[in-house]
């Protein structure tokens, strides 16, 4: 655990992926995305996981201050509502 954030507004994202919330809800954040998504960050609501625009909440609360850089592979990201998905190994 990151962070604590309050959200600011409310969000609905595009798929299963995304964390949908509304405004005044709290969101424990797991990842900051690096890079070329630098605006997303992964937490969950409840038992609900998933990614949402880092601007879109506010810091309440910091539990870890240092960062440290994980790689990631395409299935880190997939969305799999009823489509079927063969993983290479």
């Amino acid at each position: 655990l990151i962070s604590r954030v309050l959200a600011m507004r409310d969000y609905r994202g595009p798929d299963c992926r995304y964390l949908n919330f509304t405004k005044g809800e709290e969101i424990s954040v797991y990842v900051k995305l690096a890079g070329e998504r630098e605006d997303l960050w992964a937490g969950s609501k409840g038992k609900d996981f998933g990614y949402f625009p880092r601007d879109a909440v506010q810091i309440e609360e910091v539990f870890i201050s240092e960062e440290v850089e994980i790689s990631t592979k395409e299935s880190d990201f997939l969305c799999l509502l009823g489509v079927s998905y063969t993983f290479e190994n």
